[in-house]
């Protein structure tokens, strides 16, 4: 469906023949990935296919970013037309790109059994998420990425680590050398699903009412002329999902023993 369009930035876009999308150097399914054949799929690719398809242009995108967070430090500095890639949603983030959400995640640790019973001890289990979240805790996560800026603001006490990706913290955490990682729902109970006799050993602890909220970013001057459509086709055309409805709709990637390879964001 193509348009003509008397707003600045949309005309630049048709008259450019595509949307520059900023996509994260990883692989995270079922959101982003590649197909065996090497083409992009997943959820948050057909996102923005479609409504790159709404604009009636093709779409580029560009993986060539160092992190989580230098991808939307380049959406804000104008490098693309927006930013996907299940992007967490932080104030420093707000301060370099405008978010537009489209998924809320609970937030997750995949912590080991013994290190949580000692914490744990006689509390009771509606008042242990306080206690975990001023724990001592050894917290890894994915450095760089909007569970680096939660861990430094929703742990003060803990021994956060960052590591280069997810493979690396999954290592640590089963070598023993943190005691807990960090990410979304999602992929904490992909791990527990996909290899279900970690279970002796480690335990998935759910934050209900801390949520991370996954957003679009678009520089300053991509929002002024394309938050309102943007705002309009998410609306429309997505539906924000919670981690269970992602699970739900794409059970094929959390099925144990798939071979995934994956990154936090």
């Amino acid at each position: 469906m193509a348009f003509a369009a008397e707003i600045k930035y949309i005309d630049k876009i048709l008259e450019r023949g595509y949307l520059k999308i900023g996509l994260p150097p990883y692989t995270t399914p079922p959101f982003y990935f590649n197909e065996d054949n090497g083409d992009l799929a997943g959820y948050d690719v057909e996102i923005v296919k479609n409504f790159a398809d709404f604009l009636g242009v093709d779409v580029q995108f560009d993986r060539d970013s160092k992190s989580f967070n230098d991808l939307v430090r380049r959406s804000g500095a104008n490098d693309f037309d927006m930013a996907i890639g299940k992007l967490g949603t932080t104030y420093k983030r707000m301060s370099d790109a405008h978010p537009h959400e489209y998924m809320n995640f609970r937030h997750a640790i995949l912590a080991n059994r013994k290190a949580i019973a000692n914490l744990q001890g006689n509390t009771p289990d509606s008042q242990f998420a306080r206690v975990l979240l001023d724990s001592n805790i050894s917290l890894g996560f994915i450095g760089r990425s909007a569970y680096d800026t939660y861990a430094n603001s929703l742990f003060p006490n803990a021994n956060k680590i960052g590591y280069d990706d997810w493979t690396k913290c999954k290592e640590a955490l089963f070598a023993g050398e943190v005691d807990g990682i960090y990410r979304d729902a999602t992929e904490i109970k992909k791990i527990v699903y996909q290899e279900p006799t970690l279970s002796l050993d480690f335990v998935p602890v759910l934050f209900e009412d801390i949520v991370d909220q996954k957003s679009i970013y678009l520089s300053t001057e991509a929002d002024i002329d394309m938050a309102s459509i943007l705002n309009y086709y998410l609306a429309k055309e997505v539906t924000i999902k919670d981690d269970t409805e992602i699970i739900e709709e794409f059970p094929e990637f959390y099925k144990p023993n798939k071979e995934l390879s994956t990154q936090s964001s």
